[in-house]
């Protein structure tokens, strides 16, 4: 895309600020991404970008340490700016530009769409708030199926003034004690409050404290993006009661992540007879998720429910904004989707005439991702594996290494050290040549096929199917693809 259709033109709309097609269409939908560090690792930007850019839409990384404007024009921003809203909202002055800097463009350019609502994130950022928009949405009648466990927000250290709160709230030992700040490190550690003595151990004020419900140690994490949504189960607290017990200070990451192991999270024998874990019920809670997407008017955000286990009560405790969408099934397909979706509807577009004149591409497998810039005659790709005996490949340009050539690779995986992939043989420098090509990961003992140019040369991809329009026909501009099936991996 050339200068002239990048100048923006005011809000005289999308296409035409960014260059239109011959059936007036977008010829690209520009997307401005504005993620932490560590969110582009957890959420693996790459490879996201890769699934954007065959739906049409060029993911722009934003240089948080230049003017926004500079950077444009948008047709939408996605972001997740909650670690710059908590450090602004402590009074860093360099956050406080940053989203004065964002605030500020949006204000200007009203047309940009924006996933999601800074207002709307910001409420989620605050666990009061949050709970009480939680409780809002949860229709009176229907308390006997889900409900949002009691909670009152402490901001004093003297004891008797906290009973008396926990009192007026509904509050019970044992309580649940979390940071008031629902962002960051820091707001996964928790403390379990088991009576009047352990007030002594609550986090530093301001902090939450909810109601302890015993639910068999099931944590569901439901993941919500637009009107789908999605439930992957995770370990969780066991079960506890009131008495004597010291408190138990937690990392609530750390107890439910998947394969979590922890005494936290086993349950004791009696409950293991006793009290069998209940499956969810989305009847209960789907008309509490389609409340919050309206109220809030988000459409990327998670929750977390878990079930009382002597009631079957759907129990919210928890949500936040952009969540990691780990355990979801291909989540850079899924998200994707409904960016282009939002885009579609927004710039009143349908999505068929979209797909129609997009170089669009479902890839057949678990993983693509491709290096910062990509085109022909790049070096920056290598051949590579997870460990010797895993399923990640990426195909190289002009290098073979069966035959034992190779080079550093540390940039691409952190210094991770890789060993070369096996594919019993097969000559990868009389099919490949000079190309770059995306990666791609498979389950063990998969059949998989590269896909190549008719006559050796590159570009070429790996797929799982011998349909060439499984392959990304991006990467050929459209010429017909050849394919060598390798061994399985």
């Amino acid at each position: 895309m050339d200068g002239d259709s990048r100048k923006a033109v005011g809000t005289q709309g999308h296409a035409a600020s960014l260059g239109e097609n011959a059936d007036g269409l977008p010829s690209s939908w520009r997307v401005g991404c504005w993620l932490s560090e560590k969110k582009k690792k957890t959420f693996s930007i790459h490879t996201f970008s890769q699934y954007c850019r065959c739906r049409g839409m060029e993911l722009v990384l934003i240089d948080s340490s230049r003017p926004l404007a500079a950077q444009g024009p948008f047709h939408a921003i996605l972001h997740k700016l909650t670690d710059v809203i908590i450090k602004a909202q402590e009074g860093d002055t360099r956050a406080q530009g940053q989203l004065q800097q964002v605030e500020d463009y949006l204000s200007s350019h009203p047309e940009v769409l924006v996933v999601d609502p800074l207002s709307s994130v910001k409420s989620l950022m605050d666990r009061w708030t949050a709970y009480h928009i939680i409780q809002e949405c949860i229709p009176k009648d229907k308390g006997e199926d889900i409900f949002m466990p009691e909670f009152v927000e402490i901001q004093t250290e003297d004891r008797a003034e906290i009973l008396q709160l926990l009192q007026e709230g509904g509050v019970h030992f044992p309580f649940v004690c979390k940071r008031s700040v629902a962002q960051g490190s820091a707001s996964h550690e928790m403390a379990i409050i088991f009576n009047a003595e352990g007030l002594k151990d609550l986090l530093s004020p301001p902090c939450v404290a909810q109601n302890f419900v015993n639910h068999n140690a099931v944590l569901h994490k439901v993941f919500v993006v637009g009107e789908s949504y999605f439930v992957v189960e995770r370990p969780s607290l066991k079960n506890f009661s009131a008495g004597d017990q010291s408190t138990i200070y937690f990392n609530s990451h750390d107890v439910s992540k998947a394969g979590s192991s922890s005494f936290l999270n086993q349950l004791d024998s009696r409950d293991k007879v006793s009290c069998p874990s209940l499956p969810l019920c989305r009847e209960k809670f789907e008309h509490v998720l389609t409340k919050l997407r309206q109220q809030l008017g988000i459409t990327l955000f998670g929750v977390d429910i878990i079930v009382e286990n002597r009631t079957s009560r759907h129990a919210i405790i928890d949500i936040n904004a952009f969540p990691s969408y780990d355990g979801v099934p291909d989540p850079f397909s899924v998200v994707a989707d409904h960016l282009q979706s939002l885009l579609s509807q927004h710039c009143g577009v349908s999505r068929a005439a979209v797909n129609a004149n997009t170089c669009y591409c479902q890839p057949n497998r678990a993983e693509v991702s491709v290096p910062d810039s990509v085109g022909p005659n790049k070096d920056s790709m290598t051949v590579r594996t997870e460990s010797a005996n895993s399923s990640l490949i990426m195909l190289t340009n002009g290098t073979d290494h069966n035959n034992g050539s190779g080079f550093d690779s540390s940039k691409m995986t952190n210094g991770e050290t890789l060993a070369p992939p096996r594919i019993d043989g097969v000559g990868l420098t009389e099919i490949v040549s000079r190309k770059d090509v995306p990666y791609t990961k498979f389950g063990k003992g998969q059949e998989v096929y590269l896909g190549g140019l008719a006559n050796g040369n590159g570009p070429a991809c790996v797929t799982t199917s011998a349909d060439e329009d499984q392959c990304c026909k991006q990467l050929t501009n459209g010429e017909k693809l050849g394919f060598v099936r390798l061994a399985k991996v």
